[in-house]
């Protein structure tokens, strides 16, 4: 795992780590002193783009950010969305840069100090994330990108992979196409069948096979022996008894 060291430029605000829901983002606790409460919120990451859970790399990129910041305290650099100017997106998530803070390292002669790490960047040069180039982020991030792609770390391992955002597409495609699909005929669902059979028997008709070819029977077959012709202007279904 490479880990990259660099300092935030402005203020930060400290909070923990709840829980990581993919590469990207995470649920933390936020204090609101003046109202003594504290609530949950989503953190959403703001120059990277992670794989998502259903596709390639998803989950090994969620493993991996756990594995760096599970259970961890984490300073945001919050950033402030430029369509409309507030700290949260539509989804009411929180945009912003983690680090993991520095920590002093002992020794013998003095003490050591670690800068923070940025973990924006090191998903991106272990090859778990994508960079969002349309939020202009620093060219560090570019640079981190072309070397996972150069050494082909992490989902730059294969070449079957797809942005997350091309993703969702095809996902929102395929979900449209299904809603628009025409349904299918199906042994209970027939312009030509009766919702209750004839002879009061408790079943209801359906299209069954015989010799002969289709037929409308009960469904209570061989109990009840009702039966009848299918009507010419109204096709068979596929599926039949």
């Amino acid at each position: 795992m490479l880990i990259v060291e660099q300092a935030p430029n402005c203020q930060t605000l400290r909070v923990p780590v709840v829980k990581v829901f993919d590469g990207d983002g995470f649920l933390t606790k936020i204090e609101f002193p003046r109202h003594r409460e504290t609530a949950e919120m989503t953190v959403r990451f703001g120059f990277i783009d992670a794989p998502e859970i259903g596709q390639l790399g998803g989950v090994e990129a969620r493993d991996f950010l756990t594995s760096i910041i599970g259970g961890k305290s984490v300073d945001l650099v919050i950033l402030t969305k430029m369509d409309t100017g507030g700290i949260v997106d539509k989804y009411g998530r929180i945009v912003a840069v983690p680090f993991l803070p520095g920590k002093s390292i002992p020794s013998p002669w003095v003490a050591r100090a670690t800068l923070p790490r940025n973990i924006e960047l090191e998903m991106v040069v272990n090859g778990w994330a994508w960079v969002l180039d349309r939020y202009c982020p620093d060219e560090i991030y570019n640079h981190a990108l072309r070397d996972a792609q150069q050494h082909q770390r992490g989902i730059w391992a294969r070449d079957d992979n797809i942005h997350p955002w091309e993703y969702k597409k095809q996902r929102y495609r395929a979900k449209r196409q299904k809603a628009h699909r025409p349904e299918q005929p199906t042994l209970f669902h027939h312009a030509s069948l009766r919702e209750y059979c004839p002879s009061a028997c408790g079943g209801r008709e359906v299209i069954r096979s015989g010799k002969f070819g289709n037929f409308v029977g009960c469904s209570n077959f061989p109990n009840c022996r009702h039966s009848r012709k299918i009507s010419n202007t109204v096709q068979s279904p596929v599926q039949t008894l």
